[in-house]
């Protein structure tokens, strides 16, 4: 029998790896690459920035540096305390004590802070710890999705450059940190990427647990039924028994919502009148208690618009003038790809634009808006379109990179809600 020579195995044991790299696939390459890198980047300037301005005692007792702590208690102070911001108090304290938390919980959908119940069980109660990996378990597969997801339109490019400038952009950080947009957008693109493979109840279960997850997750029901018509549209006309199964995928949807807003019944926390049927849409996506404790409301757009105007004029703020201006700007984005993308892209867009704007917060205008149109994925695929040139491509990263440092910084020293 022949010997085999050192060349041989050599070729062998490439070709092993080659196949191992390719069973993973590029969408996961790419995504589980982007990810570390951007993790690296934002722990080391999160540790910075608290280690200049540590906010909490266990901050400022416990140096940056390596070797100061324990190998536990150090892993958390850069790993976990920066990250332990505004709704993540929210999130932890419904995981560890259900919705008798606090006054408004409600207003927070329940798949997330389930999730970190029970993981956090698992971890001998470190709650803060299991949103902090179910976020990054959740980003990883959001990027990986989302990239499969444009491929079914574009090119390998275009996908790269829109999970780039989707993590790269100035709230890209929320996805690292234990908020739900990882897993509300997972949720999102997932539904959307079964509803293109024809997956139907597998669109119809990613759609419930988007809607489960926060308010805007039911939005991904007008995109899906656009789907179903363009594949079903034939059946659905002749009413055949083909149209039922994909129909009845996509009725989860809105089932979910509607367990979570009869679980929320059972707690008091619904107000909705026969006498004024409008009053069901404000029982779906706000609860009472969260209400009174924000003082906002639904309007029209233009009255948000005009509230901030007049907070410009009468009493202008730093904060409010960032959010104002990136709302514009991520707005017009928005739009024009709207017009130019696959129709339940453009519907998708259009139903967030419409929500995002309608929300009047009369004494803090457009608070969080950056954070409520980072979900807007489309806008991110017109971002990558522009960005075939390579010159454009570095100035939307210029223009990014200079508002995350300023952004996360100030989120990181509770200077900033997101």
């Amino acid at each position: 029998m022949r010997e085999v020579s050192a060349h041989d195995e050599t070729i062998g044991a490439a070709d092993r790896a080659s196949k191992r790299r390719l069973a993973i696939g590029p969408a996961w390459r790419w995504s589980l690459a982007l990810y570390f890198g951007y993790r690296m980047l934002w722990t080391v300037w999160a540790a910075w920035v608290t280690s200049v301005f540590p906010h909490e005692s266990r901050e400022a007792a416990v140096s940056v540096w390596p070797g100061a702590a324990p190998l536990g208690t150090w892993l958390e102070r850069v790993l976990l305390w920066p990250t332990a911001r505004y709704d993540v108090y929210w999130n932890i304290g419904i995981a560890e004590q259900g919705y008798a938390y606090h006054v408004g919980s409600t207003a927070f959908h329940p798949l997330y802070p389930l999730l970190i119940g029970l993981l956090g069980r698992a971890l001998a109660g470190n709650y803060l710890l299991a949103g902090w990996i179910i976020a990054q378990i959740c980003c990883v597969a959001m990027l990986a999705v989302l990239y499969k997801l444009i491929l079914l339109d574009y090119d390998a490019g275009v996908a790269r450059r829109a999970t780039l400038f989707l993590l790269g952009s100035p709230l890209g950080f929320i996805f690292l940190v234990p908020y739900a947009e990882s897993l509300l957008l997972l949720c999102i693109v997932g539904a959307l990427y079964a509803a293109r493979r024809g997956r139907w109840w597998l669109a119809g279960l990613a759609g419930a647990g988007a809607a489960l997850t926060k308010q805007p997750g039911v939005v991904v029901l007008v995109p899906l039924a656009w789907e179903l018509w363009r594949a079903h549209r034939d059946d659905l006309r002749a009413r055949r028994l083909a149209a039922l199964r994909p129909l009845l995928g996509l009725a989860l949807v809105p089932l979910g919502l509607l367990s979570y807003l009869g679980y929320r019944a059972t707690l008091g926390d619904v107000e909705f009148s026969w006498q004024n049927p409008s009053t069901l849409i404000w029982a779906l996506l706000v609860t009472p208690s969260y209400d009174r404790i924000w003082d906002h409301h639904f309007s029209w757009p233009w009255v948000s618009m005009l509230t901030a105007i007049d907070r410009l004029r009468t009493a202008p703020f730093f904060y409010l003038i960032l959010n104002t201006f990136g709302m514009l700007i991520m707005a017009t984005i928005a739009a024009y790809g709207a017009l130019r993308q696959r129709g339940s892209y453009a519907l998708y867009s259009a139903c967030l634009l419409l929500m995002n704007l309608s929300i009047v917060y009369p004494y803090l205008p457009y608070i969080s808006i950056l954070r409520r149109f980072t979900i807007i994925f489309p806008l991110y695929i017109q971002l990558a379109l522009w960005g075939r040139s390579r010159w454009l491509t570095a100035l939307i990263l210029c223009c990014n990179t200079l508002l995350w440092v300023y952004i996360s910084e100030a989120y990181v020293r509770f200077a900033y809600l997101p």
